[in-house]
């Protein structure tokens, strides 16, 4: 009897998240019928592009041991410029949004530098950037919000392939962006590097590796990426918002880890991440859709991440007793 191991197509992590979908999608389906219709997934998929696009740059960002906590205020300023821009210019819309996620890189490089030259720990330096950045958002509109009246700009964020019930230029957008940075990731010279930072810093130093530089780039792609999910906001808003996307960087986060990245680093994969942020607006579709006190989503999004910490943390003790065993056998 042939006692090989069979493979399969996809990993045991991606299994749970696809089970965890399904049971996800059965109970919200039964809550309400309208939840597992054809109009409610894809929005699902819209809403899915802003955690999407910024779970990319913190998934690269967390696997080399870095975090970022200003997402979400670094969306909300690029919203808001861009909306500033669109009326007090006569700027093509594409330049001024350009020119946002620029000025929005400069949150990426500002982290970079509190980390890796003040040593000041991810946490604390993103959070600095977190208020600064909404603070900034805040003083460009006054506190208001700026409404948007750009007909190129707004159909960028409304636009469909295949008409009215066809699938949205922005998730077509996400979808694109997900397989360029999978391929990089696992491909390419750079993604081995994010893996070996974040699983030995040292020996990656040794190898040759400037760690520092490579830090520099997660933390910029990190920025450029939430000031994209802020102009897609601020474009199907027709307004900026200072206050938009407060939770942006919890989901994400949360969805980087239910999707297999290590809060450690050195560990992930963009496939599983793909499913994580799936699982993470499901989730927050269903609760909205069964008319979920907004005070009760906080506490149910808050568990979620706990239940995603806690499988993160039993997947890293579970490594490290079979590179233990792994060990022993070879003694």
């Amino acid at each position: 009897m042939d006692k090989r191991k069979v493979k399969l197509p996809i990993s045991g992590n991606q299994l749970v998240l696809i089970l965890a979908l399904v049971l996800v999608t059965v109970i919200f389906s039964a809550l309400n019928q309208n939840y597992f219709t054809y109009t409610n997934l894809i929005n699902i998929l819209v809403s899915s592009t802003l955690i999407g696009l910024t779970s990319i740059g913190i998934t690269f960002l967390i696997m080399t041991g870095g975090n970022d906590l200003s997402a979400g205020s670094v969306a909300a300023f690029a919203g808001v410029f861009v909306a500033w821009a669109l009326k007090a210019t006569s700027m093509y819309w594409v330049l001024i949004c350009l020119i946002a996620m620029a000025i929005s890189a400069v949150a990426g490089i500002t982290n970079a530098l509190m980390v890796t030259k003040l040593n000041i720990v991810p946490f604390l330096a993103t959070l600095v950037s977190q208020s600064i950045w909404r603070g900034f958002a805040y003083l460009i509109c006054d506190g208001k919000p700026i409404s948007i009246a750009d007909k190129g700009f707004l159909a960028f964020g409304k636009a469909r392939v295949g008409g009215a019930e066809g699938i949205p230029v922005t998730v077509i957008l996400m979808i694109f962006f997900f397989v360029i940075f999978g391929f990089i990731l696992a491909k390419t010279k750079f993604g081995r590097s994010i893996f070996a930072i974040g699983g030995n810093a040292e020996a990656a130093r040794l190898a040759g590796i400037n760690a520092n530089r490579i830090k520099m780039i997660c933390y910029v792609m990190t920025s450029m990426f939430a000031a994209l999910a802020g102009i897609i906001l601020a474009a199907r808003m027709n307004s900026g918002q200072p206050s938009a996307s407060p939770n942006l960087h919890f989901d994400a986060i949360t969805a980087a880890n239910l999707g297999g990245v290590s809060m450690v680093g050195g560990i992930g994969s963009i496939p599983s991440v793909i499913l994580g942020v799936l699982l993470v607006q499901a989730f927050n579709s269903g609760l909205n859709m069964v008319n979920v006190s907004s005070y009760w989503q906080y506490v149910a999004r808050g568990l979620l991440l706990f239940a995603s910490l806690a499988i993160d943390f039993y997947r890293q003790r579970t490594r490290a007793k079979k590179l233990l065993a792994d060990s022993m056998k070879s003694l």
